[in-house]
């Protein structure tokens, strides 16, 4: 087959200031789509400072619309293109909890990619009474997904994860088009953990956006236990903040007395690496993920990570074998199992193997491979 002509949704790229896991999964296959032979056009939000379209890593980028304004942008950008001539083999349709409702008016093939479902993160990312509507509201997105499924417009569904996949076989998408191509890693980009790694410190550490829905109120009281028993031991938490969330933090800190906590905000990739690689430990209470790519990159750092055992989360760690899994908001648990690899060489540098060996399965070359595996498919 020759190269196909690709339409991709997204709400963000990778040049956002707010770009996150998702964006690096489009854009780490979207470039190696394009090195394939393939013409990759990605519609997305602009964001201020971006121009209205630029070439990055050979994909086109055109800017369309803000937060919510990009929706009906990407909807008029296919008609300008389609009129322009410009017609795509395959529509990508990346779901980031508002999806662009591709099959109200695209005439291509469609294949949704979606790394999670929001479901019970609306409670933290809005208010706790938000959760019943707001999960309400997003099974309701679906429906022109599963009608479009049912019907052969929608060709394919690409997702991250195992638990991913369960929660969109409740929404009732056939199983036989759900497809899982995991995220990767640039093993080149971490080439230098190993040496890093060789002198780790007394330290815990968080690495990833500094949000709600992460509830790393969690952490700060599980920490509270775990300052008595190792007084000399720090935690630092990193990562792009919101604003109110990280006041709030700092907060609960005061309230708690902790007086081994740091807060790192904007950090650059060299720093999240120096980070990740002197952790004895990653820890990570996330409400859900998609997968887990900071448990996948401190793994490249020989660091396993301490999780909730919640979805993607459990997907990316595999209790006892790469890292240690414990019951959602039970901070006594979370704060014993940090306490237990802080102080239990052995055992840490059994789990870190494992860990650093299992997470070399995970390249961006092979899931873009499974990703062309699948268009070439839905286009056939």
């Amino acid at each position: 087959m020759g190269g196909l002509r690709i339409l991709w949704l997204n709400w963000r790229c990778i040049k956002h200031p707010l770009a996150g896991g998702a964006e690096v999964y489009t854009h780490e296959v979207a470039t190696r789509l394009a090195g394939m032979g393939h013409e990759v056009l990605l519609v997305t939000s602009r964001a201020p400072g971006l121009p209205s379209m630029e070439d990055l890593g050979g994909y086109r980028v055109i800017r369309r619309g803000g937060r919510l304004t990009v929706y009906p942008g990407a909807w008029r950008a296919y008609r300008h293109l389609r009129g322009e001539g410009w017609r795509p083999d395959v529509v990508v349709d990346e779901v980031n909890t508002i999806p662009f409702l591709t099959p109200l008016y695209a005439r291509e093939p469609i294949v949704m990619l979606i790394h999670q479902l929001c479901r019970d993160c609306w409670r933290h990312a809005l208010h706790p009474l938000a959760q019943p509507p707001g999960w309400l509201l997003e099974r309701l997105l679906h429906k022109p997904y599963t009608r479009a499924a049912r019907s052969g417009k929608l060709k394919a569904v690409v997702t991250v994860s195992e638990s991913t996949r369960s929660d969109l076989l409740g929404l009732g998408y056939p199983p036989e088009l759900i497809h899982i191509a995991p995220n990767g890693l640039d093993w080149s980009a971490y080439r230098d953990c190993p040496s890093l790694a060789r002198s780790k410190e007394d330290l815990v550490a968080y690495v990833g956006r500094i949000a709600p829905y992460k509830r790393l109120q969690d952490l700060l009281r599980a920490w509270s236990l775990v300052e008595r028993e190792h007084p000399e031991a720090r935690l630092e938490v990193a990562g792009r903040a919101d604003p109110g969330y990280l006041a709030k933090l700092k907060r609960l800190a005061g309230k708690l007395g902790l007086r081994r906590l740091q807060f790192k905000t904007s950090i650059p990739h060299g720093e999240k690496k120096r980070i990740l690689a002197k952790a004895k430990t990653l820890a990570y209470t996330s409400t859900r993920e998609g997968w887990g790519q900071t448990i996948l990159e401190a793994a490249a750092c020989e660091t396993p990570a301490v999780a909730y055992n919640v979805p993607g989360l459990r997907d990316s760690v595999k209790h006892m074998e790469t890292g240690i899994l414990v019951p959602p908001g039970n901070t006594r648990k979370l704060a014993e199992a940090l306490a237990t690899l802080l102080a239990d060489d052995g055992l840490r540098e059994r789990l870190a193997g494992n860990a650093y060996k299992h997470a070399r399965n995970y390249t961006w070359d092979k899931t873009a491979e499974k990703f062309h595996e699948i268009i070439e498919a839905a286009t056939a």
